[in-house]
């Protein structure tokens, strides 16, 4: 045997001896060794599964305070301006009232949101009163300054809104009539008074209606 074929075997010998000490010490775990999987699962965080809130109903509005101001009041005998849609103005117009049947005044005015907010309802509780045997009718009151306003207001009115109405323009007019109602000089829109065929107050109320005043109303009127 020559010398190179010697030592060639004296190196692959020495090549598998450090291979078989290299497997048996504890070098570092590969990434797929077990003790990387075993710290990988101890150290994450688990998932905690959501826990659905539990579902309550919404409990009811409770009922508000009495809802009509039964106080002496009357509707003013002078005459208020009528206004259509078209800007056309009449002057001492007649207000509905007639016996047997309440007339319903809002006072509302452009710049109010409240007023436009609750105008579908006012309608819808009119028809409502009256199937419940309440004879009713609604007047639309408008306070506002500028005629331009009011016909401003009609012309962003939905269809079935309010397309005309009654106006107190300021002056004399309107002065009398919310001291006749009792109502300030500057109102705190929107307004209501419910009067019977005479102009007398049956039902005064301040603020916004809600559907849940209906029944309060209807009981009010009865």
């Amino acid at each position: 045997m020559g010398r190179l074929s010697f030592v060639s075997i004296l190196c692959s010998g020495a090549s598998l001896a450090v291979l078989a000490i290299a497997c048996d010490q504890p070098g570092k775990a590969s990434s797929s060794g077990r003790s990387e999987q075993v710290v990988s699962s101890s150290s994450a965080s688990p998932i905690a599964s959501p826990t659905p809130s539990p579902s309550h109903a919404a409990a009811p509005a409770p009922p508000r305070g009495p809802l009509c101001d039964k106080g002496e009041r009357a509707l003013s005998k002078v005459a208020p301006v009528f206004v259509n849609e078209q800007g056309e103005r009449t002057n001492g117009a007649r207000v509905p009232l007639e016996d047997k049947h309440l007339l319903w005044v809002n006072f509302f005015a452009a710049w109010c949101g409240p007023c436009k907010e609750e105008i579908p309802r006012i309608k819808r509780f009119e028809k409502q009163l009256q199937q419940d045997g309440v004879p009713i009718q609604v007047a639309f009151v408008s306070i506002d300054d500028d005629i331009r306003q009011l016909t401003g207001f009609y012309a962003q009115q939905p269809a079935g809104g309010v397309k005309s109405s009654y106006w107190l323009p300021d002056g004399a007019m309107r002065t009398g009539w919310l001291a006749s109602l009792k109502m300030k000089s500057d109102p705190e829109l929107p307004e209501h008074a419910i009067v019977d065929g005479k102009g007398r107050s049956r039902c005064f109320i301040q603020g916004a209606l809600e559907d849940r005043d209906y029944a309060q109303l209807l009981a009010s009127l009865r």
